[in-house]
């Protein structure tokens, strides 16, 4: 789990240079496109995002009042831009006429096995479980998708995910259980 960079209490984002704002970019890029692409699956939407991400954090970086850790405000940026794509329902219709539904789902097989040259059958097998794990996060609620996305996948503690979500450790777990108990029950119907 990555350390949470924190700016003195001295500095602010506002007066770091460009070059200052390319090693931000550095430290947290990955973990931005991480959490991005596993809400919108899709990685060209995914690379988008993120650099939107900077963009956004480079323009609003005087509003970084530093109540939180410099990640988690970019972070929260993320999940806003994915939340809001998410809601477009014009991207949605256009993804479905130019058939790039079958593109993201090829996209999601990338992350089947890493194992050198396993048989095909096994392949198969590891295919048709991580898409079915996939189809059930797609029936979550964004928030829940997004809690259980942060607690799982990027191995967030609850309390980073609360503070990510401007909400309560206790409601992140009452979405947590709710989303693993989902999770389950539809993997369980296939």
């Amino acid at each position: 789990m990555a350390t949470a960079l924190r700016l003195p209490a001295t500095e602010t984002v506002q007066a770091i240079s460009s070059e200052g704002f390319d090693e931000i970019i550095r430290q947290h890029q990955r973990r931005v496109y991480r959490v991005v692409f596993l809400l919108v699956r899709d990685a060209d939407v995914a690379d988008t995002l993120t650099q939107e991400c900077f963009w956004r954090a480079y323009q609003k970086r005087a509003d970084f009042r530093g109540e939180c850790s410099l990640q988690t405000w970019l972070l929260r940026i993320a999940l806003n831009l994915a939340r809001d794509h998410s809601r477009n329902r014009r991207a949605a219709f256009w993804r479905k006429l130019v058939g790039l539904e079958e593109a993201k789902t090829s996209t999601s097989r990338a992350f089947s096995l890493s194992a050198p040259q396993p048989s095909p059958e096994r392949a198969l097998i590891a295919r048709e479980q991580l898409q079915a794990v996939w189809d059930a996060v797609d029936s979550l609620s964004h928030q829940q998708r997004a809690i259980f996305l942060l607690r799982f996948a990027e191995e967030m503690s609850l309390e980073e995910v609360a503070k990510l979500l401007r909400i309560k450790v206790g409601t992140v777990k009452a979405h947590l259980f709710r989303a693993t108990g989902k999770v389950r029950e539809v993997l369980k119907e296939k």
